[in-house]
């Protein structure tokens, strides 16, 4: 595999920006960039064995070749921006010549029978009878907008003091429908105030300390009281975090996405498992989605058997704060629609939309600040405050969730970074490179494959973090190990069996199973695990498929500045009867806040097609495994958290990692009861096995498994 994931500290810019030296720089001499450049036209993304190999040429290090090949990849991308904004803007100025030139043609039309100018048509009676239906309409529109917004005006100043409230009446629905709604303007309102407090003031209300910034609860109590929500339930802890950081696409767009639900979740697809809106509280005015407030609900995920995920019912507010700034808003409604107190509020709420309400987890004013930067990039600031019932998380867990990396703005800002980036690639035409096979698939091929991908992580996600909703499926708990002594691996590992139908191919149906388990690394880099992954010349260590030697790759993209961002069509060392039909595709993701490698076997006759451009429906069906490495939370803590936990204590300057592995796999036949329980010996052991492998060639001292 040529894809390098083997050095990635490059945690956020192409663009190596070095510290200030104490004296000029020597630049690389004329031989040494010929060489360098004769080496980017080969491959712009060498692993580091190349980049060692071409440094030891040349008489330079390996990380001076790497920065120069990150400068190199940057500087290509803006050119090709350049160019891409040259061809629009050659586009548009075509497009508004043609539009003049058929102006001033209409303009000066004549009649072909006598050459004199032609009268403007009369309009036809339906015509007439059209247009003035809409003025009629357009001004039933304006007095009827003006009068709700007298009568929301009028719900939303108090009663006069001393005057008792008024006995329901034959118009109580729609006034408490009016009151319902003036309540939720102004909770939105209010929240957006705190939201706006909290992205855009420093200190005292955000302290900065070593591990990052940290909100002074005290000072925070102080300017917003009285509190929105009430108190803090019993149970619960607070967490609150605030990054910033550049991403690609105008601020406009990405408002778009953020106030569509479908889009959001598509957006987001490590984080949020689904999302629904519910009813529209206001309608955006002057600009689309300036002022619009929804009701939503969503649920989100971290990738884990071992969690529960988190369903939230909020408010989303977006609002532009000035030209090419927008506030995107979030905060929970739940005491306001009468779930957690006695302030009960009719909205006539759609069961189907807040089908979970309460569940552990309070959104406070959260959101995002989205500042257009005019070059094609935004600056994003997202905060994240909320209460969570942390009694509903395993001990395992806590650190990771008080860190703030589970659901906290990293994670959130992390993830919008990589994803647009992956969308950037998608529809390019100026995908870098990454390596020196990408030539075996074509320009159509490359988005097939790309989309295919997607559909394999979806399916990924769901078997992981999802919950059971195929009918028919069972859930077990397998327990086992391998290995002895101080080499024994032990696992808890979630096994979940359900029935695949026949498919219209003649595919028969058959029995899934698929098995996930999440293990504990102390003191071991995350990033350590994701680079042994994500190396080729050891995949046979771990990966059965490989028949235990390495993998060929076919051709791959790049999905992301950061090495390792990659979807690969890797070909196996198989011989075998039907396993040396098959082909690897495989994706690779890694962000600030996680890394995940996922793969799922393709028959070589189908995968070959998509390459050369053929519809990736094809693949009709996929059953991904995989990993999926996360920060557990120890060593540099960014946030503070509350010292009340009984959670393992690994070494405080050592980050460690959360380690979940996935197999899913197709039964032959139909499976006994016994046949069955082998099956799941089988695929235990193998995930067992896997861990150990990864447990020594990362020179981990131990493993701990995650337990229910």
């Amino acid at each position: 595999m040529n894809i390098d994931s083997a050095n990635v500290d490059d945690d956020n810019d192409d663009v190596y920006i070095p510290e200030a030296p104490s004296k000029r720089p020597k630049r690389h001499a004329a031989e040494q960039i010929q060489e360098l450049k004769a080496a980017y036209k080969q491959c712009d993304h060498p692993d580091e064995k190349a980049r060692r190999a071409l440094g030891a040429k040349i008489g330079l290090e390996a990380s001076q070749v790497r920065f120069w090949f990150q400068n190199q990849r940057a500087q290509m991308q803006a050119k090709a921006q350049v160019q891409d904004t040259k061809a629009v803007q050659q586009e548009h100025a075509a497009l508004m010549a043609e539009n003049a030139s058929l102006r001033h043609a209409m303009l000066t039309m004549s009649c072909v029978a006598c050459s004199g100018g032609t009268a403007p048509a009369e309009p036809s009676p339906e015509k007439r009878r059209l247009l003035a239906e809409n003025a009629r309409l357009r001004d039933e529109h304006m007095r009827a907008t003006a009068l709700l917004h007298k009568i929301l005006l009028e719900a939303e100043a108090p009663p006069p003091s001393g005057r008792p409230v008024p006995a329901a009446s034959t118009h109580s629905m729609l006034s408490a429908a009016v009151e319902g709604r003036g309540a939720l303007l102004r909770h939105a309102e209010a929240s957006m105030d705190q939201f706006l407090m909290l992205a855009t003031k420093g200190e005292p209300l955000w302290v900065l300390t070593p591990d990052g910034e940290v909100l002074n609860c005290q000072v925070y109590q102080k300017r917003t009281f009285p509190v929105l929500l009430g108190t803090c339930p019993d149970g619960f802890v607070r967490e609150a975090t605030r990054e910033a950081g550049v991403v690609r696409g105008a601020a406009a767009h990405l408002v778009g996405i953020l106030t569509d639900a479908n889009r959001w979740s598509e957006t987001f697809p490590g984080v949020v498992a689904g999302a629904t809106a519910g009813n529209v509280v206001n309608v955006g005015v002057f600009a689309p989605h300036n002022g619009l407030i929804q009701l939503m609900n969503a649920n989100l995920w971290v990738q884990s058997p071992r969690l529960r995920n988190r369903s939230v019912n909020f408010l989303r507010y977006s609002k532009l704060t000035a030209e090419g700034h927008w506030a995107v808003m979030d905060v929970s409604v739940d005491a306001i629609l009468g779930l957690e107190g006695s302030r009960k509020v009719d909205l006539n709420v759609d069961s189907d939309v807040m089908q979970a309400w309460h569940k552990g987890c309070r959104l406070l004013p959260s959101g995002c600040l989205v500042e257009d930067m005019g070059n094609g990039y935004c600056k994003v600031t997202w905060v994240v405050h909320a209460e969570y019932d942390e009694t509903t998380v395993p001990t395992m867990f806590k650190p990771l969730f008080r860190s703030g990396k589970a659901h906290g703005a990293q994670r959130w800002l992390a993830s919008l970074q990589r994803q647009c980036e992956y969308l950037s690639a998608l529809h390019s035409s100026h995908v870098p490179r990454s390596s020196h096979n990408t030539g075996t698939i074509s320009p159509m091929g490359r988005r097939g494959i790309m989309e295919l991908a997607q559909r394999m992580m979806a399916s990924f996600y769901s078997a992981v973090s999802g919950p059971v909703t195929q009918p028919s499926s069972s859930i077990d708990e397998w327990h086992g190990s391998n290995g002895t002594g101080a080499e024994r691996i032990a696992a808890a590992v979630r096994m979940v069996t359900w029935k695949k139908a026949g498919s219209m191919d003649g595919e028969p149906a058959g029995l899934v199973l698929s098995s996930s388990t999440t293990v504990w690394l102390p003191n071991t880099p995350p990033q350590l695990v994701f680079e042994y992954l994500c190396n080729g010349q050891c995949r046979g260590e771990w990966d059965t498929f490989a028949n235990g030697a390495a993998v060929e790759e076919l051709g791959s993209v790049a999905t992301g500045h950061l090495d390792g961002n990659a979807v690969s069509v890797l070909c196996p060392n198989v011989t075998d009867g039907i396993n040396s039909k098959m082909l690897i595709l495989q994706e690779a993701r890694t962000d600030a806040s996680c890394s995940i490698v996922v793969y799922a076997p393709v028959e070589e006759e189908r995968m070959r097609a998509v390459m050369n451009g053929g519809d990736h429906a094809s693949v009709d069906f996929l059953l991904p495994s995989g990993f999926a490495v996360l920060p557990d939370g120890h060593g540099k803590a960014r946030r503070h958290a509350p010292c009340t936990s009984e959670a393992p204590v690994g070494d405080g300057n050592t980050a460690g990692a959360l380690l979940t592995v996935a197999c899913q796999a197709l039964l032959p036949g139909s499976p006994s009861g016994e046949h069955t329980a082998r099956a799941f010996d089988d695929v235990g052991g193998l995930l067992c096995r896997a861990i150990k492998k990864i447990k020594a060639a990362v020179k981990a001292k131990i493993v701990v498994a995650s337990l229910m």
